[in-house]
């Protein structure tokens, strides 16, 4: 472990490690042990940036492991996917340990991988890290295939497990639950790493091919032909969402201050133009909980990224901080697009129910500001939450048509273990335990409540659900109009701003939306029997 590192755990009493009882425990002798990571990745084969760095931290630290890369694509093709063939492609890597970050709306869907790969290697570790790991704690140890899950940050926690399976350390893999032989659990603390410093920047070359990257579909937007890299500044988020996974691994920590970790801004930027050079990276994303967590590092930040690196970029942020001088300043540095939550249209609802305090007049003001510098505006939405009316949702569209952001995003509610409005939903007896095949695509694919709604029939209707889904994705499909024009007259690629001459008004927006409905043949009854079928 790095002396640098700080790392900040609270002391717990745990009864000694029955080092005799751990099943893996000093199993691997080999000279090189073979790690493979995987995740769960729908619609492409994604950057998964904890993934990243912990490769990154095992190629300094541990020269003797052999990391490999593995993920689950499943709508990329089926049947090469599904878990029996996947098990069949792990059983022929031959690791000597498996390694999932899973977020917890992918859960159920991998289910049917940890069991298949079991039947076939039943000698292979199967550890779990990720939000699934860190807030669905019993649940996930609990499933008979998994050996290990990673409670906290994972670097030095998967550090640790693979000294424990060589036997090269006592103990057991701290910031790991191992299930014994007799099926006991023994638990130790999650690992909060307080000093970014004290670890190496993300290796991206485990998602590097013999093509470079042209096979990993890393964001919606960018420009042709060159990568477009996500990139994180730091970690932590110092607000409280109640339906955010951040809100109960904040509570966990000593004080929100050492939760919001940012790197240098000069290192950040040597690293940035590192990787630029590196793989002819056309754009940045910043994939930071929120990229304004630190103004200060932010300004800092802004003006010698400004200087040195030159690309257009993406990052979050929330309305609060919006104002006509920060969206210049993120505008004179490249800024291309800010992504930001609306999540719901209702200012009481999105106070009392979600923990988001400000007001619409607010987010009208912050779109406004980014359009005004010449920022593209992506909003995102969550519709199906808990005891949500169907005039809540109705706000929510009216509020983005007013503002008619230039990419429009809406999810269904997920409950997330650990949040208060998962204990909402589930003080409300709302919570759904037969929908297995849930995660973000299929939820927002089948128009179905996530949660147990036909309870509150006076609040939101199936019917009223999936009328108002459609009208979003009416709106979304015409509406969305992001788009990246590569070499003008000068010879340099430059973002085509195609938003501020289309519509205006919300009122238009409104009777477009009508005659859409109304034309046969049209966006809407094409959808409309897509979703049928």
């Amino acid at each position: 472990m790095n002396s640098k590192a700080d790392l900040i755990a609270v002391s717990i009493e745990r009864p000694v490690y029955p080092q005799h009882k751990s099943r893996f425990f000093g199993t691997v002798k080999k000279e090189k042990l073979r790690l493979l990571f995987s995740f769960y990745s729908p619609d492409g084969n994604e950057i998964a940036m904890p993934i990243a760095s912990m490769a990154a931290y095992l190629k300094r630290d541990f020269p003797w492991v052999e990391v490999l890369l593995e993920p689950v694509l499943i709508l990329r093709d089926a049947e090469k996917y599904s878990p029996e063939n996947y098990a069949r492609t792990v059983q022929e890597l031959q690791p000597d340990l498996i390694a999932f970050s899973i977020m917890s709306p992918h859960w159920y869907p991998m289910e049917p991988y940890f069991e298949e790969i079991k039947k076939l290697v039943p000698d292979l570790p199967i550890c779990i890290g990720g939000y699934q790991a860190m807030l669905s704690q019993d649940q996930t140890i609990k499933n008979l295939n998994i050996d290990y899950i990673c409670v906290g940050d994972g670097e030095y926690a998967i550090g640790n497990i693979v000294r424990h399976l060589r036997g090269t350390i006592d103990g057991p893999a701290d910031g790991m639950w191992e299930k014994l032989d007799d099926g006991s659990v023994y638990e130790t603390e999650p690992h909060q790493i307080g000093d970014l410093q004290a670890l190496p920047f993300p290796d991206y070359d485990i998602f590097s091919k013999e093509d470079g990257f042209n096979d990993v579909n890393s964001s919606i937007f960018g420009p042709q032909g060159k990568l477009v890299l996500p990139v994180m500044t730091g970690r932590g988020c110092p607000y409280k969402c109640t339906y955010c996974c951040n809100t109960p691994i904040l509570e966990g920590w000593k004080t929100k201050k050492t939760f919001l970790r940012k790197y240098e801004p000069e290192a950040m930027v040597d690293e940035l133009i590192r990787l630029r050079d590196l793989y002819n990276v056309g754009y940045f994303e910043f994939w930071d909980e929120l990229f304004l967590s630190n103004l200060k590092f932010v300004r800092a930040f802004f003006e010698i990224y400004k200087e040195k690196i030159r690309l257009p970029f993406s990052i979050n942020s929330r309305v609060e901080v919006m104002n006509e001088e920060f969206c210049q300043t993120a505008a004179e540095a490249g800024c291309h697009t800010i992504w930001f939550g609306i999540e719901s249209g209702d200012e009481e609802y999105r106070t009392k129910m979600l923990g988001r305090k400000m007001k619409n007049q607010q987010v009208i003001d912050a779109a406004e500001n980014c359009k005004n510098a010449g920022i593209n505006r992506l909003t995102f939405n969550i519709v199906g939450m808990p005891l949500e009316t169907a005039e809540n949702m109705r706000q929510t569209l009216k509020l983005n048509q007013t503002i008619a952001p230039e990419h429009f995003f809406f999810f269904p509610y997920i409950p997330l273990r650990g949040t208060p409005l998962y204990d909402t939903a589930k003080e409300n007896g709302l919570l759904l335990t037969t929908k297995k095949n849930l995660h973000y695509l299929s939820a927002a694919n089948d128009r179905q409540f996530t949660l147990n709604m036909k309870e509150c029939p006076d609040l939101l209707t199936q019917d009223e659900y999936n009328e108002i889904c459609m009208e979003m994705l009416a709106f979304q499909e015409r509406n969305n109009r992001l788009s990246y024009t590569e070499g003008n007259q000068d010879g340099v690629d430059s973002v085509e701003d195609k938003s501020f001459n289309l519509v205006e008004d919300s009122k238009e927006i409104e009777v477009d939306l009508a005659a859409a409905q109304n034309r046969q043949g049209g966006l809407i009854e094409t959808v409309r029997n897509l979703f049928r079928s």
